[in-house]
């Protein structure tokens, strides 16, 4: 279980300094409205949002955390760690929606690496309009990446965490690493393409799992090379207006105008769980198909043939999954940021943070609550 509470440490660091909240509880940091701070591109909302209506409130719950025989209820858990809102769907509708630390319905939360499915949303998108293929190289796409490590690193590779390159991953404020490299929060001076096409070590693709937030951002400008768009465009015309998103989403930029498809994209509460049912109702809203239901099987379903994290969670096509598989994933974020999807209980819960460090300090708190959440949704 080790390795699940690690899960949520390897995303895009945020590290603290990342917004100031005055309404953050003590000893916990911001995240809430970015874009008010930073460079952004904006994705406009549908103008005919999709309802996400009440349904039975969801009962007490309680659980016993990872590691002891105390039992704890929900509402200890919420008033205890650094949780900005927490909402619950059952079937489609909110049973459980809660804001904390002055947050409410209107603010933009932070993604932290959730932004990683998102983006691989987009790829599947473009997949099936033809503008891209799995076994697609960097270089094919990317000519003037033939003399980068990530030249020979397929699509499918950079979408399964296995390019072969040898990159460094640090969350700690100060350090040199790839995945704060690339991040436009933290290094918003950097040339993310050079900085990517100067990479020089590397392994065979396709043989080790090695996540970071780079790989992500090389598929980005993968993607973005064939759609001919930024992200936030195509993400508006093709996900965002048509899933029936309620309010504007923003990705945060450099200063050269590269988003941070890693980790740096901003929505509410709601529009997280719009994404999740999503995923959950495979790609569809009503009856409009958005995300191709073949996508998002494969996304989701877990391959033990290929290169795979140690412990659990395991992973798909940029999307976490969990061990009980049947169709379940999750969106996972640094400091605390998750979507858990479960289509078998037909429930997705949407759980956003401002933990101060990249490990979320609620951790052994969180898999257990999940898990009391779905099991009481069982019985109503």
């Amino acid at each position: 279980m080790l390795h699940v509470l690690k899960a949520l440490v390897i995303g895009t660091a945020l590290m603290a300094a990342v917004v100031t909240d005055s309404f953050a509880a003590a000893g916990c940091a911001g995240f809430r409205n970015p874009q008010r701070v930073y460079s952004v591109n904006r994705a406009e909302s549908s103008g005919f949002p999709t309802a996400l209506p009440q349904g039975q409130a969801i009962d007490f719950v309680s659980y016993i955390a990872l590691g002891q025989t105390k039992s704890f209820t929900l509402n200890e858990y919420l008033d205890s760690y650094c949780v900005t809102g927490l909402l619950v769907l059952h079937k489609g509708r909110v049973v459980f929606e809660r804001y904390l630390q002055g947050t409410g319905p209107q603010d933009l939360l932070l993604s932290a690496s959730m932004s990683k499915t998102i983006l691989a949303l987009m790829v599947g998108i473009a997949v099936e309009d033809g503008k891209l293929r799995l076994d697609e190289s960097v270089r094919d796409v990317l000519p003037d990446f033939a003399t980068s490590a990530f030249a020979d690193a397929t699509v499918e590779d950079l979408l399964r965490m296995t390019s072969g390159v040898e990159l460094k991953v640090s969350y700690e404020k100060g350090v040199v690493s790839d995945n704060q490299s690339t991040s436009p929060i933290i290094s918003p001076h950097q040339n993310v393409q050079q900085f990517l096409r100067d990479k020089r070590d590397l392994h065979p693709a396709g043989k080790v799992f090695h996540y970071n937030g780079a790989v992500s951002a090389m598929l980005g400008a993968v993607l973005q090379a064939r759609t001919h768009q930024t992200h936030t465009q195509f993400l508006q015309e093709r996900v965002w207006q048509p899933m029936g998103a309620e309010a504007p989403a923003y990705w945060i930029k450099n200063r050269r105008g590269e988003e941070g498809v890693q980790g740096m994209f901003a929505a509410t509460l709601r529009d997280y769980a719009r994404l999740g049912l999503l995923v959950m109702t495979k790609g569809k809203v009503g009856d409009k198909q958005i995300v191709p239901d073949s996508w998002i099987n494969q996304m989701t379903t877990l391959r033990l043939d290929k290169p795979q994290p140690r412990g659990q969670p395991k992973y798909g096509l940029h999307i976490w999954i969990p061990q009980a598989a049947d169709g379940r994933s999750m969106f996972l974020g640094t400091n605390g940021q998750a979507i858990f999807i479960d289509p078998i209980a037909e429930t997705v819960i949407v759980h956003t943070a401002n933990s101060p460090q990249a490990s979320f300090d609620g951790n052994a708190h969180l898999y257990p609550l999940r898990d009391a959440i779905v099991k009481v949704l069982k019985t109503q």
